[in-house]
């Protein structure tokens, strides 16, 4: 027996001869004239992906081989009978290939392109909820050993697929209490205790109901219950089983179900990365299969940002805060920094650049180191002093933190008088601080010179300066 496998990509009525990874393919397959045959159709959809036996689920089927356009005319070879659907193929026998004709359509011809036409009916129906077309190619023979006589091919109104589909649609039933008034039976089989009459018809072309036929109520019966009893797993590729381990009213289903059998495992690839222009749409396609993806990747450029503009940066010293003793170049000296920003370059900006700019402080005093304390007048020199003290003289508070200590009792000489000093409390005293009151004292002394005072009186207590500390 001639088996022909034909891939067709069936996305609309005129089905596309392809391959099995969905290409399409030019050279029709040929069926021989007289030898019997089985045609097995593998259906893929747009992506390739082949049709599951839920989109080919019809009550019957009807195919047809046929060179003309003609319905008024018998085709060469028509299959009603034994088409079935396994594992999402459509296996089509074609037992009788020598019809009278499909020898009259070939004649004396090597060979003919004829077309076929698969329709699929729903139970129920005349008209097919399924139909695709295509073509193949017959050889015609040599001879005719084997093949027998010729047989014509039957023509009825109705072929057994459209038969088989009437008688697959059923009866309706209604029902009536008086068998005046008729309602539908309702087809899930709910109680109706009133109803004493019913009639039928075929759903489809059964016009005109039955005579009504009486209803004889019978005594209500016992309610039966129904219960889920052990549900057990069984070895993969087994049957389901059901065993009512109940009794006829009260029944107990125990269950046998089947393991799934163990898929393969799917992958997942990146394929290619392709950059787009920025105004198409990101894109990411699978050139590979539903269970070993591939997925190629197309990714726009990002929009193409503003202009920037050029920004320069200036930074200068100063001793002050002011600003005074201004220089681009840092030392010791300058403690204190400024920065400016400019859209334009500065040849060699001055301190009037920086005008707007704040001076900050980013660096701290030098540590001072004092030795020993000397003071000193025309009469006495005292090294390593650790306080002052000061005798018949009057302290107060200045500003600031000032200390102001005046002599001004009476019997006090100008002479005298300038052998003292009034020291400056913010200033430190340190190794080269003269504590004489002449008019050369060096810097952190000031010398006041006073009128004669009175002769000093007599005083009690004294004021004392410590030399180490801050004064």
């Amino acid at each position: 027996m001639q088996t022909v496998t034909m891939y067709l990509r069936a996305t609309s009525v005129k089905a596309t001869l392809v391959d099995e990874w969905n290409q399409t393919v030019s050279t029709l397959p040929a069926l021989t004239r007289g030898l019997r045959a089985e045609l097995v159709l593998k259906l893929l959809d747009e992506n390739g992906e082949r049709f599951g036996p839920e989109r080919l689920d019809y009550a019957s089927w009807d195919f047809a081989v046929a060179n003309d356009w003609d319905t008024a005319t018998t085709p060469q070879l028509r299959v009603s009978d034994g088409i079935e659907v396994v594992d999402g193929d459509i296996r089509i026998p074609l037992t009788e290939t020598n019809t009278e004709e499909l020898v009259t359509a070939l004649g004396k011809s090597e060979q003919a392109t004829f077309g076929c036409e698969l329709a699929g009916f729903t139970a129920g129906e005349t008209n097919p909820e399924f139909l695709i077309q295509f073509d193949i190619i017959v050889r015609n023979r040599r001879a005719d050993a084997g093949t027998g006589r010729p047989e014509p091919v039957g023509d009825g109104s109705y072929t057994a697929a459209q038969i088989r589909a009437l008688f697959a649609a059923k009866m309706a039933v209604q029902l009536s209490d008086d068998g005046e008034t008729w309602r539908d039976a309702d087809p899930d089989g709910g109680e109706d205790d009133t109803a004493r009459w019913y009639r039928f018809r075929n759903t489809l072309v059964g016009y005109e109901w039955s005579d009504a036929i009486p209803l004889v109520p019978g005594p209500r019966g016992l309610r039966s219950t129904i219960e889920v009893g052990e549900v057990g797993t069984l070895p993969a590729g087994s049957a389901a089983t059901v065993e009512n381990v109940g009794d006829e009213n009260d029944a107990v289903f125990k269950f046998g179900i089947p393991q799934g059998r163990t898929g393969t495992a799917a992958t997942v690839e990146v394929g290619s990365v392709e950059m787009v222009a920025s105004d198409r749409p990101a894109e990411v396609h699978n050139s590979g299969t539903s269970s070993a993806a591939v997925l190629d990747f197309k990714i726009p450029k990002g929009p193409t940002g503003e202009t920037g503009h050029e920004a320069y940066l200036y930074v200068a010293y100063a001793e002050n805060t002011d600003g005074r003793g201004f220089s681009l170049t840092p030392a010791a000296s300058r403690k204190y920094r400024a920065e400016i920003q400019s859209d334009a370059p500065i040849d060699n900006p001055t301190l009037s650049d920086f005008a707007g700019a704040t001076w900050v402080k980013y660096l701290g005093d030098d540590e001072t180191v004092y030795g020993d304390v000397l003071v000193a007048d025309a009469d006495t020199s005292v090294a390593q002093v650790s306080r002052i003290v000061f005798e018949n003289a009057h302290i107060r508070r200045g500003i600031a933190g000032e200390v102001i200590v005046n002599f001004k009792e009476a019997g006090v000489t100008n002479e005298e008088m300038d052998r003292y000093a009034v020291i400056n409390g913010r200033t430190r005293l340190s190794s080269w601080t003269n504590g004489g009151g002449g008019q050369s004292a060096t810097p952190g002394l000031t010398v006041e010179t006073h009128a004669a005072m009175s002769a000093l009186g007599e005083i009690e207590n004294y004021s004392t300066f410590i030399g180490q500390g801050e004064t």
